[in-house]
């Protein structure tokens, strides 16, 4: 619950982005810019002294506090009057979700053992598309009868009481619960010796690009996807919110368990399924994704019924929203499986780093920079070519999943000993 009300409220922008830029007069560059690396910069920047913590204390009361932040800072963000009032107060949601996942995978971490991880990785992954319905949903719904400041309020206030209930109800598990092992009482490993540490994971590196790959081109796309069916088709937001939500949890929930399942059953044999599993399901994705790009807007006749191209094109992306999801369990497990105990939240933080650096920060900005270039030859259609270039990504994704593979199951035997 807590992850799908980060992700409503990091994703919610991407549905309000065309009311926004006109309401406020800002460029594509400018929208990407607080969309996503404003947001970006420090949502990555300040997980690792949050994670620092979360090695060292009590992670309920750290993921409490970061909600009651984000939720609040999300609700500022409707009284921005101009372009920087929206940038800072959306590196303040930025600031209040650092706090988030480390911890909470950490917390997971000790709730399930190996053989199980992956998949209970895969649950809260659920997080991703359950919270993009919500955002996409309330905040279309919401955008289209009032407009996208009262939708800003309206899913930024209620996260402060769902904070209240994770106080109360969420339990701080012992450190080491589900390997059965306890957490040193010695001195805690400090930041420069785990980086040491991970370091000599090679399977982390390429694992570490493959994710920064995917998640710059899903959460550029993820984010300019609303934008681009109302300038290319015509849509409405509340139209898009209600469309696309549901196929974001039909193909995110699908990807999220499925991989996580199927890393748990085929990794406890060989542990190269754990990278094999998100880059086999990449490939097929791309040329999904290419189609529904080219899509032009009209209408077709499917069994004497006339039926949109928006449709058949946001139908299309259950295929690719499920192939880019299969990557969080399998990813996430092997992230606390590799470093010991303390080290588990710190690690998280320093993947969240580069992983969001470049694919949360770049991604949505580097897609609006293009598009306003590509304006000059293609007008209203420059984010459907901009978009349609950047599928590339995910190829190369795909080859640093596969070369982790290839030392996984050695660094696993060396965090062992």
């Amino acid at each position: 619950m807590v992850f799908a009300f980060s992700h409503m409220d990091r994703n919610i922008i991407a549905i309000l982005l065309n009311s926004i830029t006109e309401d406020l007069k800002l460029s594509d560059t400018q929208a990407g810019a607080m969309s996503g690396f404003a947001f970006a910069i420090f949502y990555a920047t300040l997980g690792i002294p949050i994670a620092r913590l979360a090695d060292r204390h009590n992670r309920t009361r750290i993921i409490t506090i970061s909600l009651t932040l984000w939720s609040a800072m999300t609700a500022v963000c409707g009284l921005a009057g101009n372009f920087w009032q929206l940038l800072i107060a959306r590196m303040g949601v930025g600031v209040g979700e650092a706090g988030c996942v480390p911890p909470s995978q950490s917390i997971i971490a000790d709730y399930f053992p190996q053989g199980k991880r992956a998949f209970a990785m895969g649950v809260f992954g659920l997080g991703v598309p359950l919270g993009t319905l919500m955002g996409y949903g309330l905040g279309g719904y919401i955008n289209e009868i009032y407009d996208w400041r009262i939708a800003l309020y309206v899913v930024g206030l209620p996260g402060i009481l769902v904070a209240v209930v994770v106080h109360f109800t969420l339990r701080e598990p012992p450190r080491g619960l589900s390997d059965k092992l306890h957490a040193a009482d010695g001195p805690i490993p400090n930041f420069m010796e785990v980086l040491r540490f991970i370091r000599k994971r090679r399977s982390l590196f390429h694992m570490t690009v493959g994710a920064s790959l995917i998640v710059f081109g899903g959460y550029g796309s993820q984010t300019w996807i609303p934008a681009f069916f109302e300038r290319s088709h015509g849509l409405t937001s509340a139209e898009i919110g209600l469309k696309l939500g549901p196929v974001f949890i039909l193909g995110g929930v699908g990807g999220a368990l499925l991989g996580g399942w199927l890393a748990d059953k085929w990794g406890s044999q060989d542990p190269r399924w754990y990278m094999r599993i998100p880059a086999l399901a990449i490939l097929p994705a791309v040329p999904f994704s290419a189609v529904i790009m080219l899509m032009p807007a009209t209408t077709y006749t499917i069994a004497g019924t006339e039926v949109s191209s928006s449709l058949v094109a946001i139908l299309m992306m259950i295929v690719p929203g499920a192939a880019y999801s299969c990557y969080l369990g399998p990813t996430n497990a092997m992230l606390q499986q590799m470093v010991s105990l303390r080290m588990r939240a710190t690690t998280v933080a320093i993947f969240l780093l580069v992983t969001n650096l470049i694919g949360m920060g770049l991604g949505p900005l580097t897609i609006g920079i293009v598009s306003d270039v590509m304006d000059e030859w293609f007008g209203t259609e420059s984010l459907r070519y901009t978009m349609l270039s950047f599928l590339f990504i995910y190829v190369w994704a795909s080859f640093h999943f596969f070369r982790a593979a290839r030392t996984i199951s050695a660094d696993l035997e060396a965090a062992k000993a």
